[in-house]
Protein backbone atom coordinates (compact mmCIF):
# COMPACT_ATOMS: atom_id res chain seq x y z
CA UNK A 1 0.00 0.00 0.00
CA UNK A 2 2.73 2.36 1.02
CA UNK A 3 4.61 1.75 -2.36
CA UNK A 4 1.40 2.61 -4.29
CA UNK A 5 0.52 5.60 -2.18
CA UNK A 6 4.40 6.52 -2.95
CA UNK A 7 4.46 5.77 -6.55
CA UNK A 8 0.90 7.62 -6.98
CA UNK A 9 2.49 10.93 -5.37
CA UNK A 10 4.77 11.00 -7.94
CA UNK A 11 2.03 10.46 -11.20
CA UNK A 12 0.01 13.06 -9.61
CA UNK A 13 2.57 15.68 -9.35
CA UNK A 14 4.68 14.75 -12.05
CA UNK A 15 4.06 18.63 -13.22
CA UNK A 16 5.84 19.58 -10.83
CA UNK A 17 8.71 17.42 -10.54
CA UNK A 18 9.43 17.97 -14.78
CA UNK A 19 12.40 20.56 -13.53
CA UNK A 20 13.47 17.78 -11.21
CA UNK A 21 13.52 15.00 -13.70
CA UNK A 22 14.78 16.70 -16.44
CA UNK A 23 17.66 18.17 -13.92
CA UNK A 24 18.67 14.49 -12.62
CA UNK A 25 18.66 13.16 -16.23
CA UNK A 26 20.69 15.33 -17.48
CA UNK A 27 23.04 15.13 -14.32
CA UNK A 28 23.17 11.30 -14.78
CA UNK A 29 23.63 11.80 -18.76
CA UNK A 30 26.49 14.25 -18.29
CA UNK A 31 28.04 11.58 -15.94
CA UNK A 32 27.82 8.87 -18.30
CA UNK A 33 29.80 11.10 -20.91
CA UNK A 34 32.22 12.04 -19.19
CA UNK A 35 33.32 8.14 -17.54
CA UNK A 36 32.84 7.10 -21.46
CA UNK A 37 36.01 8.86 -21.70
CA UNK A 38 37.62 8.39 -18.37
CA UNK A 39 37.21 5.14 -17.70
CA UNK A 40 38.25 4.04 -21.54
CA UNK A 41 42.02 3.18 -21.14
CA UNK A 42 42.23 2.15 -24.42
CA UNK A 43 40.98 5.50 -25.48
CA UNK A 44 43.66 7.40 -23.07
CA UNK A 45 46.39 5.94 -24.33
CA UNK A 46 46.30 5.42 -28.09
CA UNK A 47 44.53 9.22 -28.02
CA UNK A 48 46.73 11.29 -26.09
CA UNK A 49 50.55 11.28 -26.05
CA UNK A 50 50.46 12.84 -22.20
CA UNK A 51 51.26 10.22 -19.75
CA UNK A 52 49.51 12.31 -17.52
CA UNK A 53 46.28 12.21 -19.05
CA UNK A 54 44.63 9.28 -17.06
CA UNK A 55 45.81 10.99 -13.65
CA UNK A 56 43.87 14.04 -15.08
CA UNK A 57 41.13 12.61 -15.99
CA UNK A 58 41.15 10.28 -12.63
CA UNK A 59 40.73 14.11 -11.25
CA UNK A 60 38.37 14.95 -13.43
CA UNK A 61 36.27 12.10 -11.82
CA UNK A 62 36.75 13.17 -8.27
CA UNK A 63 35.68 17.01 -9.52
CA UNK A 64 32.77 15.84 -11.54
CA UNK A 65 31.34 13.58 -8.49
CA UNK A 66 31.87 16.65 -5.90
CA UNK A 67 29.92 18.43 -8.54
CA UNK A 68 27.36 16.03 -8.93
CA UNK A 69 26.58 15.03 -5.06
CA UNK A 70 25.87 18.85 -4.80
CA UNK A 71 23.64 19.13 -7.39
CA UNK A 72 21.50 16.41 -6.13
CA UNK A 73 21.76 17.35 -3.20
CA UNK A 74 19.59 20.77 -4.16
CA UNK A 75 17.45 18.24 -5.97
CA UNK A 76 16.84 16.12 -2.81
CA UNK A 77 15.78 19.42 -1.13
CA UNK A 78 13.88 20.57 -3.45
CA UNK A 79 11.67 16.75 -3.53
CA UNK A 80 11.29 17.25 0.48
CA UNK A 81 10.22 20.51 0.16
CA UNK A 82 7.14 19.90 -2.59
CA UNK A 83 6.13 17.30 -0.14
CA UNK A 84 6.59 18.20 2.84
CA UNK A 85 3.43 19.47 3.78
CA UNK A 86 1.40 16.69 2.31
CA UNK A 87 4.10 14.35 4.58
CA UNK A 88 2.75 16.27 7.48
CA UNK A 89 -1.19 15.92 7.20
CA UNK A 90 -0.37 12.42 7.13
CA UNK A 91 0.84 12.60 10.56
CA UNK A 92 -1.38 15.06 12.12
CA UNK A 93 -4.13 12.18 10.65
CA UNK A 94 -2.48 9.66 12.41
CA UNK A 95 0.22 8.09 10.00
CA UNK A 96 2.94 6.38 12.03
CA UNK A 97 6.19 8.47 11.43
CA UNK A 98 8.04 5.11 9.93
CA UNK A 99 5.50 4.49 7.19
CA UNK A 100 5.86 7.73 6.34
CA UNK A 101 9.79 7.93 6.46
CA UNK A 102 9.72 4.37 4.30
CA UNK A 103 7.27 6.13 2.12
CA UNK A 104 9.44 8.91 1.03
CA UNK A 105 12.51 6.75 1.13
CA UNK A 106 10.32 4.47 -2.00
CA UNK A 107 9.26 8.24 -3.40
CA UNK A 108 12.95 9.14 -3.71
CA UNK A 109 14.39 5.63 -4.38
CA UNK A 110 11.76 5.72 -6.89
CA UNK A 111 12.64 9.41 -8.64
CA UNK A 112 16.53 8.49 -8.56
CA UNK A 113 16.03 5.09 -9.91
CA UNK A 114 13.75 6.67 -12.87
CA UNK A 115 15.74 9.47 -13.84
CA UNK A 116 19.02 7.70 -13.28
CA UNK A 117 18.11 5.22 -16.26
CA UNK A 118 16.44 7.78 -18.53
CA UNK A 119 19.44 10.23 -18.01
CA UNK A 120 21.88 7.55 -18.58
CA UNK A 121 20.14 6.79 -22.16
CA UNK A 122 19.81 9.86 -23.08
CA UNK A 123 23.79 9.84 -22.51
CA UNK A 124 24.21 7.09 -24.57
CA UNK A 125 22.38 8.71 -27.42
CA UNK A 126 23.70 12.15 -27.07
CA UNK A 127 27.62 10.31 -26.78
CA UNK A 128 26.94 8.78 -30.27
CA UNK A 129 25.54 11.67 -31.55
CA UNK A 130 28.08 14.41 -30.34
CA UNK A 131 31.09 11.96 -31.32
CA UNK A 132 29.68 11.53 -34.41
CA UNK A 133 28.94 15.55 -35.00
CA UNK A 134 32.83 16.19 -33.70
CA UNK A 135 34.50 13.77 -36.17
CA UNK A 136 32.71 14.86 -39.05
CA UNK A 137 32.84 18.29 -38.41
CA UNK A 138 36.70 18.46 -37.78
CA UNK A 139 38.07 15.77 -39.38
CA UNK A 140 39.01 13.38 -36.62
CA UNK A 141 40.97 10.39 -37.00
CA UNK A 142 39.74 8.71 -32.84
CA UNK A 143 40.22 5.28 -31.66
CA UNK A 144 38.68 2.96 -29.31
CA UNK A 145 35.97 5.15 -28.64
CA UNK A 146 32.40 3.63 -28.03
CA UNK A 147 29.13 5.62 -26.99
CA UNK A 148 27.89 2.33 -25.49
CA UNK A 149 30.55 1.28 -23.04
CA UNK A 150 29.63 -1.06 -20.38
CA UNK A 151 32.37 0.50 -17.37
CA UNK A 152 31.03 3.23 -17.32
CA UNK A 153 27.49 2.08 -18.01
CA UNK A 154 28.41 0.42 -14.62
CA UNK A 155 30.01 3.44 -12.73
CA UNK A 156 27.24 5.46 -12.91
CA UNK A 157 24.31 2.95 -11.94
CA UNK A 158 26.54 2.41 -8.75
CA UNK A 159 27.25 5.91 -8.10
CA UNK A 160 23.54 7.58 -8.73
CA UNK A 161 22.30 4.32 -6.65
CA UNK A 162 24.73 4.74 -3.81
CA UNK A 163 23.61 8.76 -3.69
CA UNK A 164 19.96 8.18 -3.96
CA UNK A 165 20.59 5.42 -1.15
CA UNK A 166 21.91 7.98 0.92
CA UNK A 167 19.57 10.73 -0.07
CA UNK A 168 16.52 8.55 0.75
CA UNK A 169 17.94 7.73 4.22
CA UNK A 170 18.56 11.28 5.15
CA UNK A 171 14.92 12.33 3.71
CA UNK A 172 13.05 9.63 6.23
CA UNK A 173 15.70 10.51 9.36
CA UNK A 174 15.11 14.82 8.46
CA UNK A 175 11.05 14.03 8.35
CA UNK A 176 10.89 11.64 11.34
CA UNK A 177 12.62 14.55 13.64
CA UNK A 178 11.07 17.06 12.31
CA UNK A 179 7.63 18.21 14.42
CA UNK A 180 4.42 17.62 12.61
CA UNK A 181 3.67 21.97 13.18
CA UNK A 182 6.95 22.70 11.53
CA UNK A 183 6.17 20.58 8.67
CA UNK A 184 2.79 22.08 8.08
CA UNK A 185 3.79 25.74 8.46
CA UNK A 186 7.23 25.34 6.23
CA UNK A 187 6.38 27.96 4.27
CA UNK A 188 5.45 30.62 6.53
CA UNK A 189 8.58 30.24 8.54
CA UNK A 190 10.96 32.96 8.51
CA UNK A 191 14.41 32.97 7.30
CA UNK A 192 16.93 33.91 9.65
CA UNK A 193 20.30 35.47 7.99
CA UNK A 194 22.77 35.34 9.98
CA UNK A 195 25.51 38.08 9.69
CA UNK A 196 29.06 38.42 10.50
CA UNK A 197 31.31 41.13 9.02
CA UNK A 198 34.65 39.44 10.59
CA UNK A 199 33.68 35.86 9.40
CA UNK A 200 33.41 37.46 5.90
CA UNK A 201 36.77 39.66 5.63
CA UNK A 202 38.53 36.06 6.87
CA UNK A 203 36.67 34.30 4.26
CA UNK A 204 37.95 37.42 1.43
CA UNK A 205 41.47 36.74 2.54
CA UNK A 206 41.79 32.87 3.04
CA UNK A 207 39.39 32.99 -0.78
CA UNK A 208 41.98 35.51 -2.97
CA UNK A 209 45.39 33.26 -0.92
CA UNK A 210 43.73 30.03 -2.19
CA UNK A 211 42.68 31.46 -5.04
CA UNK A 212 46.22 32.82 -5.71
CA UNK A 213 47.87 29.20 -4.95
CA UNK A 214 45.92 27.55 -7.01
CA UNK A 215 46.75 29.87 -10.03
CA UNK A 216 50.55 29.62 -8.78
CA UNK A 217 50.51 26.42 -9.10
CA UNK A 218 48.69 25.79 -12.52
CA UNK A 219 51.54 28.46 -13.48
CA UNK A 220 54.04 26.52 -12.24
CA UNK A 221 52.91 22.73 -13.27
CA UNK A 222 52.64 24.21 -16.93
CA UNK A 223 56.51 25.46 -16.95
CA UNK A 224 57.67 22.61 -14.74
CA UNK A 225 55.48 19.18 -16.42
CA UNK A 226 57.06 16.87 -14.12
CA UNK A 227 55.38 18.85 -11.02
CA UNK A 228 51.71 18.21 -12.70
CA UNK A 229 51.35 15.07 -10.67
CA UNK A 230 51.33 17.67 -7.07
CA UNK A 231 49.59 20.47 -9.04
CA UNK A 232 46.91 18.90 -10.10
CA UNK A 233 45.43 17.80 -6.48
CA UNK A 234 46.69 21.21 -5.22
CA UNK A 235 44.89 23.39 -7.80
CA UNK A 236 42.02 21.47 -7.44
CA UNK A 237 41.69 22.01 -3.94
CA UNK A 238 42.65 25.43 -3.18
CA UNK A 239 40.54 26.94 -6.84
CA UNK A 240 37.51 25.05 -5.52
CA UNK A 241 37.62 26.31 -2.01
CA UNK A 242 38.82 30.00 -2.86
CA UNK A 243 36.34 29.89 -5.79
CA UNK A 244 33.50 29.26 -2.84
CA UNK A 245 34.84 31.80 -0.22
CA UNK A 246 35.16 34.51 -2.45
CA UNK A 247 31.78 34.07 -4.14
CA UNK A 248 30.36 34.23 -0.55
CA UNK A 249 32.26 37.00 0.63
CA UNK A 250 32.70 39.56 -1.83
CA UNK A 251 29.30 39.26 -3.36
CA UNK A 252 27.89 40.05 0.08
CA UNK A 253 30.06 42.79 0.74
CA UNK A 254 29.22 44.44 -2.79
CA UNK A 255 25.58 44.10 -2.07
CA UNK A 256 25.63 45.58 1.58
CA UNK A 257 27.77 48.03 -0.05
CA UNK A 258 25.26 48.58 -3.02
CA UNK A 259 22.51 48.95 -0.25
CA UNK A 260 24.18 51.78 1.47
CA UNK A 261 24.24 54.32 -1.64
CA UNK A 262 21.06 55.83 -1.56
CA UNK A 263 20.86 57.10 -4.92
CA UNK A 264 20.87 53.61 -6.31
CA UNK A 265 19.32 51.58 -3.82
CA UNK A 266 15.83 53.88 -3.64
CA UNK A 267 16.00 54.35 -7.20
CA UNK A 268 12.63 52.06 -8.83
CA UNK A 269 12.76 48.38 -6.86
CA UNK A 270 16.95 48.24 -6.62
CA UNK A 271 16.14 47.86 -2.80
CA UNK A 272 13.89 44.82 -3.51
CA UNK A 273 16.39 43.57 -6.27
CA UNK A 274 19.44 43.67 -3.75
CA UNK A 275 17.59 41.79 -0.82
CA UNK A 276 16.43 39.41 -2.89
CA UNK A 277 19.93 38.85 -3.72
CA UNK A 278 21.58 39.79 -0.49
CA UNK A 279 18.40 36.94 1.02
CA UNK A 280 19.34 34.31 -1.74
CA UNK A 281 23.25 34.73 -2.12
CA UNK A 282 24.14 32.19 1.57
CA UNK A 283 22.52 29.44 -0.37
CA UNK A 284 23.34 30.03 -3.91
CA UNK A 285 27.09 30.09 -2.62
CA UNK A 286 27.33 26.50 -3.40
CA UNK A 287 25.56 26.49 -6.48
CA UNK A 288 27.34 29.47 -8.31
CA UNK A 289 30.72 28.05 -7.19
CA UNK A 290 29.82 25.11 -8.69
CA UNK A 291 28.99 26.82 -11.71
CA UNK A 292 32.26 28.98 -12.15
CA UNK A 293 34.50 25.58 -11.74
CA UNK A 294 32.25 23.98 -14.58
CA UNK A 295 32.34 26.92 -16.61
CA UNK A 296 36.19 27.19 -16.52
CA UNK A 297 36.06 23.38 -17.25
CA UNK A 298 33.78 23.89 -20.30
CA UNK A 299 35.60 26.82 -21.43
CA UNK A 300 38.75 25.50 -20.89
CA UNK A 301 38.25 22.12 -22.59
CA UNK A 302 36.91 23.61 -25.82
CA UNK A 303 39.79 26.26 -25.73
CA UNK A 304 42.49 23.43 -25.20
CA UNK A 305 40.14 21.39 -28.01
CA UNK A 306 40.80 24.34 -30.66
CA UNK A 307 44.53 25.03 -29.74
CA UNK A 308 45.57 20.63 -30.14
CA UNK A 309 43.16 21.69 -33.55
CA UNK A 310 45.49 24.83 -34.34
CA UNK A 311 48.40 22.38 -33.31
CA UNK A 312 47.68 20.39 -36.50
CA UNK A 313 47.23 23.38 -38.54
CA UNK A 314 50.59 24.49 -37.86
CA UNK A 315 52.94 21.42 -37.55
CA UNK A 316 51.09 19.92 -40.89
CA UNK A 317 52.28 23.43 -42.49
CA UNK A 318 55.86 22.91 -41.14
CA UNK A 319 56.18 19.38 -42.81
CA UNK A 320 54.86 20.90 -46.76
CA UNK A 321 54.62 24.02 -48.10
CA UNK A 322 53.11 23.02 -51.03
CA UNK A 323 49.18 21.63 -50.36
CA UNK A 324 48.95 19.55 -53.72
CA UNK A 325 51.42 17.65 -55.49
CA UNK A 326 50.45 15.49 -58.82
CA UNK A 327 52.60 13.80 -61.07
CA UNK A 328 51.79 13.24 -64.80
CA UNK A 329 48.44 14.46 -63.68
CA UNK A 330 45.59 13.64 -66.75
CA UNK A 331 42.99 15.23 -67.61
CA UNK A 332 40.55 13.81 -64.64
CA UNK A 333 43.04 15.24 -62.42
CA UNK A 334 43.43 18.24 -64.27
CA UNK A 335 39.62 18.89 -63.70
CA UNK A 336 39.86 18.06 -59.90
CA UNK A 337 42.85 21.01 -59.59
CA UNK A 338 40.65 23.56 -61.26
CA UNK A 339 38.33 23.30 -58.19
CA UNK A 340 40.82 24.33 -55.87
CA UNK A 341 41.23 27.83 -54.69
CA UNK A 342 45.09 28.14 -55.87
CA UNK A 343 47.64 30.87 -54.57
CA UNK A 344 50.91 29.49 -56.39
CA UNK A 345 51.39 27.11 -59.24
CA UNK A 346 54.38 25.87 -60.36
CA UNK A 347 55.95 23.08 -62.36
CA UNK A 348 59.08 21.00 -62.24
CA UNK A 349 59.83 18.33 -64.99
CA UNK A 350 63.02 15.80 -64.41
CA UNK A 351 64.52 13.31 -65.96
CA UNK A 352 66.81 9.80 -64.81
CA UNK A 353 69.05 7.26 -65.57
CA UNK A 354 68.31 5.14 -63.02
CA UNK A 355 71.10 6.52 -60.87
CA UNK A 356 70.49 10.03 -60.57
CA UNK A 357 67.33 12.44 -61.29
CA UNK A 358 67.79 15.54 -63.49
CA UNK A 359 66.08 18.80 -62.99
CA UNK A 360 66.83 22.06 -65.51
CA UNK A 361 68.12 24.51 -63.23
CA UNK A 362 66.27 27.51 -65.44
CA UNK A 363 62.85 26.44 -64.18
CA UNK A 364 63.92 27.20 -60.37
CA UNK A 365 65.31 30.56 -61.40
CA UNK A 366 61.92 30.83 -63.55
CA UNK A 367 59.67 29.36 -60.63
CA UNK A 368 61.55 29.75 -57.07
CA UNK A 369 60.92 26.61 -55.23
CA UNK A 370 58.85 27.05 -51.47
CA UNK A 371 59.75 25.22 -48.50
CA UNK A 372 58.82 24.56 -45.16
CA UNK A 373 60.74 23.85 -41.92
CA UNK A 374 59.72 23.83 -38.34
CA UNK A 375 61.58 24.25 -34.64
CA UNK A 376 60.63 20.65 -33.07
CA UNK A 377 61.05 22.93 -29.39
CA UNK A 378 58.46 25.23 -30.52
CA UNK A 379 56.50 23.76 -32.68
CA UNK A 380 56.54 26.58 -34.73
CA UNK A 381 56.79 26.75 -38.51
CA UNK A 382 58.58 28.99 -41.09
CA UNK A 383 58.14 28.77 -44.48
CA UNK A 384 60.26 30.59 -47.37
CA UNK A 385 61.23 30.34 -50.91
CA UNK A 386 64.67 29.99 -52.86
CA UNK A 387 65.73 30.03 -56.65
CA UNK A 388 69.29 28.50 -55.56
CA UNK A 389 68.45 24.84 -53.86
CA UNK A 390 71.65 23.87 -54.13
CA UNK A 391 72.14 25.93 -50.81
CA UNK A 392 68.75 25.25 -49.32
CA UNK A 393 68.98 21.53 -47.51
CA UNK A 394 65.30 22.01 -46.55
CA UNK A 395 64.32 22.78 -50.22
CA UNK A 396 66.10 19.81 -51.66
CA UNK A 397 64.49 17.53 -49.06
CA UNK A 398 61.02 18.63 -49.88
CA UNK A 399 61.58 18.37 -53.62
CA UNK A 400 62.64 14.47 -53.04
CA UNK A 401 59.28 14.20 -51.32
CA UNK A 402 57.38 15.58 -54.28
CA UNK A 403 59.05 12.70 -56.47
CA UNK A 404 57.54 8.72 -57.28
CA UNK A 405 58.81 6.55 -54.57
CA UNK A 406 61.24 4.66 -56.41
CA UNK A 407 63.33 7.92 -57.50
CA UNK A 408 63.27 9.54 -53.96
CA UNK A 409 66.75 7.54 -52.90
CA UNK A 410 69.11 8.63 -55.59
CA UNK A 411 71.24 11.42 -56.39
CA UNK A 412 69.91 15.22 -57.52
CA UNK A 413 71.67 17.03 -59.58
CA UNK A 414 70.57 20.65 -61.30
CA UNK A 415 72.01 20.90 -64.94
CA UNK A 416 71.52 22.94 -68.18
CA UNK A 417 68.93 23.48 -70.73
CA UNK A 418 71.14 21.85 -72.91
CA UNK A 419 72.50 19.11 -70.98
CA UNK A 420 69.07 18.11 -69.57
CA UNK A 421 68.07 18.00 -73.78
CA UNK A 422 70.56 15.75 -73.90
CA UNK A 423 69.41 12.73 -71.69
CA UNK A 424 67.95 10.19 -73.45
CA UNK A 425 64.53 8.91 -71.27
CA UNK A 426 61.53 9.55 -70.63
CA UNK A 427 60.43 13.45 -68.61
CA UNK A 428 58.27 13.31 -65.58
CA UNK A 429 56.33 15.83 -65.01
CA UNK A 430 55.55 17.51 -61.32
CA UNK A 431 52.42 20.20 -60.91
CA UNK A 432 53.06 21.48 -57.52
CA UNK A 433 49.90 23.76 -56.13
CA UNK A 434 49.79 26.30 -52.53
CA UNK A 435 45.96 27.39 -51.97
CA UNK A 436 44.59 30.04 -50.13
CA UNK A 437 43.87 27.35 -47.18
CA UNK A 438 44.56 23.86 -46.70
CA UNK A 439 41.62 23.69 -44.36
CA UNK A 440 38.95 25.43 -46.51
CA UNK A 441 40.44 22.90 -49.68
CA UNK A 442 40.53 19.61 -47.54
CA UNK A 443 37.95 18.33 -49.17
CA UNK A 444 39.50 18.72 -52.94
CA UNK A 445 42.91 17.83 -51.81
CA UNK A 446 41.98 14.43 -50.65
CA UNK A 447 40.09 13.35 -53.87
CA UNK A 448 43.66 14.47 -55.35
CA UNK A 449 45.38 13.05 -53.36
CA UNK A 450 43.41 9.39 -53.14
CA UNK A 451 43.96 9.69 -56.85
CA UNK A 452 47.25 10.43 -56.92
CA UNK A 453 47.37 7.16 -55.21
CA UNK A 454 45.36 4.70 -57.03
CA UNK A 455 48.23 6.01 -60.29
CA UNK A 456 50.82 5.07 -58.21
CA UNK A 457 50.23 2.83 -55.43
CA UNK A 458 53.14 2.65 -54.19
CA UNK A 459 52.87 6.66 -52.75
CA UNK A 460 50.15 4.81 -50.27
CA UNK A 461 52.89 3.66 -47.75
CA UNK A 462 55.53 6.24 -49.10
CA UNK A 463 53.84 9.45 -48.39
CA UNK A 464 55.55 12.75 -48.42
CA UNK A 465 52.44 14.57 -49.78
CA UNK A 466 50.84 17.64 -47.03
CA UNK A 467 47.76 15.02 -47.11
CA UNK A 468 49.66 12.23 -45.86
CA UNK A 469 51.42 14.35 -43.42
CA UNK A 470 47.92 15.42 -42.40
CA UNK A 471 46.17 12.46 -41.91
CA UNK A 472 49.49 11.19 -40.01
CA UNK A 473 49.67 14.69 -37.63
CA UNK A 474 45.43 14.48 -37.29
CA UNK A 475 45.48 10.81 -35.62
CA UNK A 476 48.01 12.44 -33.43
CA UNK A 477 46.34 15.17 -31.74
CA UNK A 478 42.65 14.05 -32.76
CA UNK A 479 42.13 12.08 -29.55
CA UNK A 480 43.10 15.78 -27.42
CA UNK A 481 41.13 17.63 -29.80
CA UNK A 482 38.04 15.25 -29.04
CA UNK A 483 38.63 15.20 -25.50
CA UNK A 484 38.02 18.96 -25.03
CA UNK A 485 35.40 19.59 -27.23
CA UNK A 486 33.26 16.93 -26.64
CA UNK A 487 34.21 17.65 -22.33
CA UNK A 488 33.39 21.22 -23.33
CA UNK A 489 30.05 20.17 -24.66
CA UNK A 490 29.10 18.26 -21.74
CA UNK A 491 30.08 20.88 -19.11
CA UNK A 492 28.02 23.50 -20.81
CA UNK A 493 24.97 21.50 -20.80
CA UNK A 494 25.94 20.17 -16.58
CA UNK A 495 26.26 23.83 -15.60
CA UNK A 496 23.49 25.49 -17.47
CA UNK A 497 21.32 22.69 -16.45
CA UNK A 498 22.36 23.19 -12.70
CA UNK A 499 22.00 26.96 -12.56
CA UNK A 500 18.42 27.20 -14.17
CA UNK A 501 17.38 24.31 -11.94
CA UNK A 502 18.50 25.88 -9.21
CA UNK A 503 17.08 29.30 -9.88
CA UNK A 504 13.71 27.34 -11.07
CA UNK A 505 13.04 25.75 -8.19
CA UNK A 506 13.09 28.44 -5.62
CA UNK A 507 10.59 30.06 -8.44
CA UNK A 508 7.22 28.91 -6.18
CA UNK A 509 8.56 30.60 -3.03
CA UNK A 510 8.61 34.16 -4.98
CA UNK A 511 5.22 33.97 -6.63
CA UNK A 512 3.68 35.69 -3.16
CA UNK A 513 6.24 38.63 -3.26
CA UNK A 514 5.87 39.81 -6.74
CA UNK A 515 2.34 39.24 -6.25
CA UNK A 516 2.19 41.14 -3.15
CA UNK A 517 4.35 44.14 -5.25
CA UNK A 518 2.00 43.72 -8.34
CA UNK A 519 -1.04 44.48 -6.00
CA UNK A 520 0.27 47.55 -4.66
CA UNK A 521 0.28 48.98 -7.88
CA UNK A 522 3.84 47.70 -9.43
CA UNK A 523 4.06 47.77 -13.15
CA UNK A 524 4.79 44.46 -14.80
CA UNK A 525 7.71 46.53 -16.86
CA UNK A 526 9.53 47.26 -13.71
CA UNK A 527 8.48 43.87 -12.06
CA UNK A 528 10.47 42.54 -15.45
CA UNK A 529 13.16 44.46 -15.17
CA UNK A 530 14.33 43.74 -11.75
CA UNK A 531 13.79 39.74 -12.37
CA UNK A 532 16.46 40.34 -15.16
CA UNK A 533 19.02 42.18 -13.10
CA UNK A 534 18.70 39.40 -10.26
CA UNK A 535 19.05 36.62 -12.70
CA UNK A 536 22.33 38.49 -14.45
CA UNK A 537 23.85 38.87 -11.50
CA UNK A 538 23.63 35.07 -10.58
CA UNK A 539 24.61 34.57 -14.31
CA UNK A 540 27.07 36.52 -14.31
CA UNK A 541 28.98 36.09 -10.58
CA UNK A 542 30.35 32.40 -11.60
CA UNK A 543 31.15 33.35 -15.61
CA UNK A 544 33.42 36.09 -14.42
CA UNK A 545 35.45 34.05 -12.20
CA UNK A 546 35.36 31.05 -14.64
CA UNK A 547 36.96 32.82 -17.32
CA UNK A 548 39.64 34.30 -15.12
CA UNK A 549 40.28 30.46 -13.71
CA UNK A 550 40.23 29.82 -17.56
CA UNK A 551 42.81 32.42 -18.73
CA UNK A 552 45.33 31.35 -16.25
CA UNK A 553 44.55 27.79 -16.08
CA UNK A 554 45.51 27.65 -19.99
CA UNK A 555 49.38 28.00 -18.25
CA UNK A 556 49.25 24.35 -17.71
CA UNK A 557 49.38 23.62 -21.71
CA UNK A 558 52.49 25.97 -22.81
CA UNK A 559 54.87 23.60 -22.90
CA UNK A 560 51.97 21.05 -24.82
CA UNK A 561 50.47 23.57 -27.01
CA UNK A 562 52.08 26.18 -29.39
CA UNK A 563 50.31 29.41 -28.62
CA UNK A 564 47.37 27.92 -26.42
CA UNK A 565 45.86 31.52 -26.21
CA UNK A 566 45.71 31.93 -29.93
CA UNK A 567 42.24 32.53 -31.59
CA UNK A 568 41.19 32.38 -27.99
CA UNK A 569 38.32 35.08 -28.86
CA UNK A 570 36.55 32.19 -31.16
CA UNK A 571 35.49 29.66 -28.05
CA UNK A 572 34.73 32.86 -25.46
CA UNK A 573 32.65 34.46 -27.95
CA UNK A 574 30.95 31.01 -28.89
CA UNK A 575 30.70 30.26 -25.17
CA UNK A 576 28.76 33.59 -23.96
CA UNK A 577 26.45 33.44 -27.04
CA UNK A 578 25.49 29.97 -25.45
CA UNK A 579 25.50 30.79 -22.04
CA UNK A 580 23.42 34.15 -22.70
CA UNK A 581 21.14 31.73 -24.66
CA UNK A 582 20.25 29.82 -21.51
CA UNK A 583 19.96 33.58 -19.41
CA UNK A 584 17.66 34.40 -21.68
CA UNK A 585 15.84 30.79 -21.56
CA UNK A 586 15.99 30.89 -17.41
CA UNK A 587 14.50 34.12 -17.18
CA UNK A 588 11.56 33.44 -19.34
CA UNK A 589 10.67 30.34 -17.53
CA UNK A 590 11.42 32.29 -14.20
CA UNK A 591 8.94 35.35 -15.59
CA UNK A 592 5.96 32.62 -16.49
CA UNK A 593 6.15 31.15 -12.95
CA UNK A 594 6.57 34.44 -10.76
CA UNK A 595 4.37 36.93 -13.08
CA UNK A 596 0.85 37.03 -13.79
Amino acid sequence: MLNKLALSGIKHRMRDYTVLFSGLMIASAIFYMFMSLATNQAFLSSNSPAAATSFIFGFGIVLLAIITIVYVNYANTFLLSMRQKEYGMFMMLGAKSSKISRMIFIETFAIGAISTIIGTLIGIVATGFVSRWLIGMLDMQVKHFSSFYLPALIWTFVFFIVIFMFSAIRNSVSLRRTKVLTLLNRDSQPVKIKRNGVLKAVQAVLGLILLAIGYFTMWFSGNNPGAIYLGIPVALVTIVGGTYLTINSFVTAVILMLKRRVNYSQKGLNNFTLSQLSFRINDYTKILSMVSIMFALALGAITVGLGFNNQIDNVVNGQNYYDVQVTNPDAAQQKRLKDLNIDKKVVYNYKTDGKKVYYRTSEFKKQPIGYSQINVKTMQSKLGTTSDIKKNSNAQYELMNTRLPETRGMQTEFVSDQDYNAINSKETSTVLIKTNSFKDNLSEIKAISKAEIKSYPALKNAGGDKYSAYTLINGFFSGLEFMGFFLGIAFLAMLASCLMFKILSGANGDVKRYNMLYKIGTKQKMLRATINKEIAVLFAVPAILGIIHVLIGLQLFVKLLYKPYMNIEIPFAIFIVLYLGYYFLTRYLYKKIVLK
